[in-house]
């Protein structure tokens, strides 16, 4: 027991000066341990990827087969373009805007009502791209 107390003593030297070596050695063994578990984790996860992917593999052989070559080009069908009937939408919009005048005490009249062209997003993703475009 007084040897180890009297390690002990050494190591912890009243002041840092007196003990650097101490320091030195383990500033360097807590680099070393640390470096070490980083690439124990980097080395786990680069199998846990290898094993991931050896089921993707065989599905990219197997959608690889050759399949018969088709002789004849397939029909071209026709799409059908439905009209919508567009009176429910004219209810909906003028109930919409007479109710809105009604509150103010003004009355508006519907001159025409069109259809807008398609638009390439939606209008959740244009009111996404707006917010997130937005200058601060």
């Amino acid at each position: 027991m007084d040897n180890l107390l009297r390690t002990m003593a050494i190591i912890t030297e009243e002041y840092a000066s007196q003990n650097l070596s101490g320091m030195w050695a383990s500033v360097i063994t807590g680099l070393v341990v640390v470096f070490l578990i980083l690439g124990i984790l980097i080395g786990f996860i680069y199998l846990i990827g290898l094993f991931s992917n050896i089921g993707k593999k065989k599905e990219k052989k197997a959608k690889k087969a050759p399949e018969a070559p088709v002789a004849e080009p397939a029909p071209v069908v026709e799409e059908e373009v439905y009209e919508e009937d567009d009176s429910e939408i004219i209810a909906v919009i003028s109930a919409a805007i007479a109710a809105y005048g009604e509150q103010e005490g003004k009355t508006y009249a519907i001159k025409k009502i069109k259809r807008s062209e398609k638009q390439p997003r939606s209008s959740w993703g244009t009111a996404g791209v707006i917010d997130n475009t937005r200058p601060f």
